[in-house]
């Protein structure tokens, strides 16, 4: 089970620290900041949204750090507090029922009943509370179609439910230009965490596709923005924009650092588009191992193939699939000529030309990534 959870994790030893990010890391969980001392929680927590859950180890003052991690519980209310300790001490155990803390977890840690710790932190925290479907579309090599499948994605999960893309191709993005939109505000002015991200400060910075009702969140105007956007401050966008919307497509790029770990890591599906090529084959096969080295699970990994034709390919579909090692799990047929079209007019395919058989597949595709259907 993936956990779609942010997490501080505090810890005086370093080497205990990194184990436990590791760990938090292969259950999906987002690790935003790590400290050595309590009092470093207290200044994280004090940023807006910095964090759903802090996981503490009480060692070696067990009474000390229970007291301020109360304090913190009655200052944060909205945070769940999982404490660890080595010390069997009941009465330690009935304090920190006491002063709020959600799980109490016993060292060395049993990683199934941690696990199930932190299942029931997940559960506490979207209890009630609506998270939206994450779609990351990632491309394969420049020109594969990507950006088309991502505005057609999010044209048609938009009939079924309410839709925000963001252009994560932070210097070269062209989704508002899918859309034939002209924003005034950017991804890149929604990263400073000192500013509350609340629903009137995202409205104001989306620009909404009238008829699509796509909301689009565009790339910043000026390439040298683009090191404004933060793995911090995407973590938290994401937060707010899975309250708001059911879906969230994500048009963004391959990266091992800044904001495209934290994506890959939040979405419930990253695709990779590749095209039956032989450098397209071998990027999607590097670049599905690194998913995986982020502690993607392969569940979460889809292969689409744009603009396939039966015949002609340099690549077979059945050869690629063999390369790969994972089945290709949708084809989109070969259109270019509507696609390039649709990208003039600023129109996706799936508006534009309905009844087209490249617009039927990218529709079936969204309902199978919408969990709408199967096939």
């Amino acid at each position: 089970m993936r956990l779609s959870l942010t997490c501080i994790v505090a810890d005086p030893s370093d080497a205990d620290r990194e184990e436990m990010v590791r760990f938090l890391h292969e259950q999906g969980v987002e690790v935003v900041a790590q400290a050595s001392a309590l009092a470093q929680v207290q200044r994280y927590l004090a940023q807006p949204d910095a964090a759903q859950v802090v996981i503490v180890n009480l060692d070696p003052n067990t009474a000390e750090s229970l007291a301020q991690v109360g304090a913190m519980i009655r200052q944060f209310g909205g945070v769940s507090f999982l404490v660890m300790s080595r010390s069997r001490d009941p009465d330690l155990l009935m304090e920190a029922i006491h002063v709020g803390v959600r799980e109490f977890v016993a060292l060395p840690v049993n990683e199934d009943r941690f696990r199930r710790a932190l299942e029931r932190l997940g559960d506490a925290q979207t209890n009630g509370s609506k998270r939206g479907r994450i779609v990351q579309v990632v491309p394969t090599s420049g020109g594969c179609g990507s950006t088309t499948i991502a505005c057609n994605l999010a044209a048609a999960m938009a009939t079924g439910g309410k839709t925000v893309i963001v252009d994560l191709d932070l210097v070269s993005g062209t989704v508002a230009t899918s859309f034939d939109v002209r924003p005034r505000f950017t991804v890149s002015d929604l990263m400073d965490v000192n500013q509350k991200l609340d629903r009137q400060l995202l409205d104001n910075a989306l620009t909404l596709h009238e008829p699509s009702g796509v909301a689009i969140l565009a790339r910043p105007e000026l390439p040298e923005d683009a090191h404004r956007v933060t793995a911090t401050g995407m973590q938290r966008l994401l937060q707010v924009l899975g309250r708001s919307f059911d879906y969230v497509v994500l048009d963004s790029q391959m990266g091992v650092e800044g904001v495209y770990p934290t994506a890959s890591r939040a979405a419930d599906i990253n695709v990779v588009v590749l095209q039956l090529n032989v450098p397209s084959v071998r990027n999607a096969q590097r670049f599905v191992s690194a998913l995986r080295r982020m502690g993607v699970e392969a569940e979460r990994i889809r292969l689409v193939a744009n603009r396939f034709v039966k015949r002609g390919s340099e690549v077979q579909l059945q050869e690629a699939e063999r390369v790969l090692g994972m089945s290709i799990a949708w084809t989109v047929p070969n259109d270019y000529r509507t696609a390039v079209e649709c990208l003039n007019y600023g129109e996706p395919a799936v508006l534009r030309y309905p009844r087209t058989e490249v617009s039927g597949s990218l529709s079936r595709l969204a309902g199978v990534l919408n969990g709408r259907t199967n096939h």
